[in-house]
């Protein structure tokens, strides 16, 4: 059959409507139409859902997008992006936009504008810190002035709104929400419902006022400050989110003479009064009804697309029995139907556990499902909405359907235990995508064998990733390695035939007489579990690593070390940015001694290398700082008791990095770790209870900066150790042994799914896991420099204390400096040292009348508590004099072009900022969190190879996390200080 030549498709709008009826009608018959389509915003397709999620900064920010520009044009669809439609000739049959600078003939025309924000008529709304919440645009506006913001108000308790204030209360931000009717989403929630929902969003830290009307915004010099109600009174804001319903993008289409009402009036087969033209989505109005929600636009889709491409020409739309799965403010959520229901007609069946906080109530009309909610509930959905899309009478009792559950959760709960080879290809796995288990396989055999991956190819697991458990198994029994055991790495073979624990009789053996070129290179590798690096650079000298927890030390500590350094090595010590100190330049025939003199004054080295957890990191001023929610000193103790010497985690898959902080200052760049607990508190049993939220799979290296993923899961301190460990077991049980640059925690979780992994610890922990708390970090950074005071004692008669931080630029302290600190430490304090991530000093318990003696010391003109800007966040890793993968020498550079820096700048008053150098893509040195970060590389200038750095610019750590962004390449670090010159001056931080 010959084909007439294509007609030409315009959709109007590329939001999820207008993007999902391109997709399906290429799924159908990709040569069937020239695809054009303009949209309002100038990005492609993203998925609406996940804005609160993308505001908040609780994943990776590439998961928004469903077809980026990149796809269309991968597919031959011309997008004019930022484009919007203005005008539609429907008797030239054409579009036009862009001012009239863009004209777009067609044959079909589909409408998909979507809606825009409802603004009621509010004195003040239009003043600058006012914003809506409706777009990517949006997000990217509301986040950026949050920065300067202590306090905000969202004027709107439904869905958006609440996810609005979900997303600022992550930026640190004071939360109000104020909703005008009696109780909070009241499209899908009863009064119940809405009022368990308040305590659980109160829990959290947010404040809500409902059945209050703003009557006006208060603004100084047209600035937002507050809310005006009705009686006069003010509430203080300094930002506010009006999200107070939508309103439905007709316009275009009412000018153009079509049908419109509420919406774009269409038929069953969403055409228009025009037989070319059709409207999906929320500016479609369907048989009286406007629908708002995924599903039923996504039906739409599916219909139309049959429709245009003759597929199935009859095609029809019903119209959606609405139902909807939700995470509101990371409370779980199924609505459905009418709610509301009553009358002698009506029976309403329902449960509330207020100390679970959950709430089910089902309504039923002739034993048929009518209406459901379910708040707060892991996920019972499956059989719950299935009875209720049928609308299938009930066979069993109606409080029994509410406590049971589908054979899909029944999956979900197995922990990967079912046979999923036996489960039909029809099987529905993704329900807010409608994937089944066949199109999945066909992914997976297609090559597409990880979570993201799948994900990307079929939809399956980007809706609210339930499901996404389910899709790790499924890669497991049908990828390339289904049946097959892992390839296993040289280390790994290594590892097996001996533990790194028992390698200390072969390293001792060869000590005596300092005989270390006999030592095999396995050796080399197992003596890392001692904390004995051999390092290429400098043949027959090693490194040892000292493990200190969460920096904690003392001054006789300091004193030993720097004899040690002294007598065995070349007079200084190397401070790491996991606070811990480094010795060099010593031989075999000395490790023994220096074992023996540490363990004197309780040091270890043991399990600092390799494929162990390193030192656990802390607030360097944990117990001591006002500015924490409480000491997590106890936690670090009791983990890194629970693993140092513990042969059941002696061999893992790689190395894991650790943070445990109750510090509220940002102070130890948690985003970074394989786990971090972080400061958190949520409502318990009716008790506020202070404890830490759980992120994981951050790392550096293996491909640069990936922040941690929150798990969604909050850990009393009592336990919190043995919930630690407890995911440090999965990693070991699970994590990949091939090839070692994709062996981190961050790719078992990228492979598997964060659900995966949650479920995973929950089957662990053998009761369910507690929901994350309110993230109590603040949105500054703190370095713990200079001299602070520290928290008021209890006892009246105790003067204040204070705690003074010393920079140590760069991390390189000599021996004398350390017996210097040592000295400070014992006759101002009580002799307790810490060391900090940003590789400094800091001294503690300085008595208020011991400060001003203390300024004069002259330490200080050598480790100053009151450096320049420059030299206060200057961060280096090691460089090539010591590690065989640096590329340059770090340290010198930095502290080269830091002392130009400051000459260049002198008399200029600098934001405070951070300057981080890595000699290579490893990131020991953290480049990618910082301020200007600088990873050294090798470039040719004039012939010549000489030392040169990537820069890249505004990295950091924190609630809301960011991936520095690269700026130049190869520049040469003899010019450095005069191309950073500007970006010290005035970049902005």
């Amino acid at each position: 059959m010959i084909r007439a030549a294509r007609e030409t498709l315009v959709v109007l709008g590329t939001g999820m409507a207008g993007g999902k009826v391109v997709e399906e009608v290429l799924a159908r018959d990709p040569e069937r139409y020239h695809i054009r389509m303009f949209g309002a915003e100038p990005h492609g397709t993203y998925n609406r859902i996940l804005l609160s999620t993308y505001l908040g900064g609780f994943a990776d920010p590439t998961r928004i997008w469903l077809n980026p520009l990149e796809w269309y044009d991968q597919r031959g669809v011309y997008v004019h992006a930022g484009v919007k439609a203005e005008t539609i000739d429907r008797r030239e049959r054409v579009v036009v936009g862009g001012g009239g600078k863009v004209v777009e003939p067609y044959d079909r025309l589909v409408i998909a504008t979507g809606s825009r924000p409802f603004v009621p008529p509010l004195e003040g709304s239009d003043q600058q810190g006012v914003f809506v919440f409706r777009t990517l645009d949006d997000c990217h506006a509301i986040a950026s002035y949050a920065q300067e913001c202590d306090t905000a108000v969202v004027l709107g308790g439904g869905l958006l709104g609440l996810e609005a204030a979900r997303g600022l209360l992550s930026h640190g931000l004071q939360v109000t929400v104020i909703e005008i009717a009696p109780h909070l989403m009241v499209q899908q929630l009863d009064p119940a419902g809405g009022e368990l929902l308040k305590r659980k969003l109160e829990a959290m830290g947010v404040r809500v006022l409902c059945g209050t009307a703003a009557a006006a915004l208060v603004a100084e010099g047209g600035v937002v400050k507050g809310v005006r109600f009705a009686d006069g009174s003010v509430l203080d804001a300094d930002m506010v989110v009006i999200s107070c319903g939508i309103r439905p993008n007709v316009e275009v289409a009412k000018e153009a003479g079509l049908a419109v009402e509420r919406a774009v009036v269409v038929d069953d087969q969403l055409r228009t009064n025009d037989p070319a033209a059709f409207a999906v989505g929320e500016c479609a109005q369907h048989r009286g009804k406007v629908y708002g929600l995924v599903d039923p636009v996504y039906e739409q889709a599916r219909v139309l697309a049959d429709v245009l491409t003759g597929a199935n020409p009859g095609s029809a739309y019903a119209g959606s029995r609405l139902a909807t799965t939700l995470k509101v403010m990371g409370v779980d959520l199924l609505s459905m139907g009418d709610v509301h229901a009553t009358g002698p007609d009506c029976e309403v069946v329902s449960h509330f556990d207020p100390a679970r906080g959950i709430y089910k109530k089902l309504v039923l009309r002739d034993n048929r499902i009518a209406g459901a909610v379910v708040l707060g509930a892991a996920d019972p959905t499956g059989q719950l909405l299935r009875l209720f899309k049928s609308a299938e009478p009930l066979t069993a009792p109606a409080f029994d359907l509410l406590a049971g559950e589908s054979a899909r959760d029944a999956l979900l709960q197995s922990g990967g235990g079912a046979d999923l080879t036996a489960l039909a290809d029809d099987t529905q796995i993704c329900n807010c995508n409608e994937v089944n288990k066949g199109k999945i396989v066909e992914a997976i055999r297609a090559g597409k064998c990880s979570v993201q991956a799948v994900g990307e190819g079929t939809r399956a697991g980007t809706g609210c990733g339930t499901c996404q458990p389910l899709l790790a198994q499924l890669i497991d029994a049908y990828g390339p390695r289904a049946g097959k055991a892992p390839a296993k790495n040289k280390i790994e073979i290594m590892k097996e035939e001996k533990d790194g624990l028992d390698c200390l009789p072969d390293l001792l053996r060869h000590a005596p007489n300092n005989n270390w070129a006999e030592l095999t290179e396995d050796d080399k590798q197992r003596a890392k579990w001692h904390g004995l690096f051999f390092r290429k650079p400098t043949p027959g000298h090693f490194m040892l690593r000292i493990r200190f927890n969460a920096g904690q030390a003392n001054a006789r500590q300091l004193r030993v070390i720097a004899d040690l350094s002294d007598q065995f090595g070349k007079g200084f010590a190397d401070l790491t940015t996991r606070q811990q100190i480094q010795l060099r330049w010593f031989t075999l025939a000395d490790v023994e001694e220096i074992w023996r003199r540490l363990d004197e004054v309780g040091l270890n080295t043991l399990q600092t290398g390799l494929d162990n957890v390193r030192g656990v990191c802390g607030c360097p001023v944990a117990g001591l700082t006002p500015h924490e929610l409480f000491d997590a000193s106890p936690v670090v103790h009791e983990y890194t008791r629970l693993f140092v010497g513990n042969r059941d985690f002696t061999n893992l898959p790689r190395k894991f990095n650790v943070t445990i902080t109750g510090c509220m200052e940002n102070c130890c760049h948690t985003e970074t770790q394989d786990i971090a607990l972080v400061p958190a508190f949520r409502e318990l049993e009716g008790q506020q209870v202070k404890g830490f939220n759980v992120l994981v799979g951050g790392k550096q290296g293996s491909g640069g900066f990936r922040p941690a993923t929150p798990l969604d899961v909050f850990a009393r301190q009592e336990e919190a150790a043995r919930l630690a460990l407890g995911i440090t077991a999965i990693f070991r049980d699970h994590g990949a042994r091939g090839a070692r640059n994709r062996a981190r925690l961050a790719f078992l979780i990228e492979d598997r799914g964060i659900r995966w992994f949650r479920q995973e610890l929950e089957r662990r922990w053998e009761r369910p896991l507690l929901k994350a708390g309110t993230d109590m970090r603040k949105k500054h950074h703190a370095d713990h420099l200079g001299i602070n005071p520290q928290q008021h004692s209890p006892n009246a008669l105790q003067p204040q204390l204070y705690s003074v931080g010393l920079n140590v630029p760069v991390g390189r302290i000599t021996t004398a400096q350390l017996r210097g600190v040592a000295d400070l430490a014992e006759r101002y304090g009580t002799g307790e040292v810490r060391v900090t991530v940003g590789q400094n000093l800091v001294v503690t318990n300085i008595p208020e009348s011991r400060v001003g003696a203390l300024s004069d010391e002259p330490i200080f003109k050598e480790l100053p508590y009151d450096p320049s800007p420059i030299l206060r966040g200057l961060v280096a890793c090691t460089g090539i004099d010591y590690c065989p993968l640096a590329l340059i020498e770090t340290k010198g550079w930095a502290m080269q072009v830091a002392k130009e820096l400051e000459r260049r700048t002198e008399g200029r008053k600098l934001q405070p900022l951070t300057i981080h150098w890595s000699g290579c893509a490893a990131g020991c040195g953290l480049h990618q969190v910082a301020t200007i970060g600088l990873q050294g590389c090798r470039a040719r200038v004039n012939g010549e190879v000489v030392d040169a750095a990537h820069v890249s610019i505004k990295g950091k750590t924190g609630p809301v996390p960011v991936v520095a962004t690269d700026v130049m390449y190869d520049v040469p670090c003899e010019r450095l200080a005069e191309v950073l010159e500007p970006l010290v001056s005035y970049l902005p931080r």
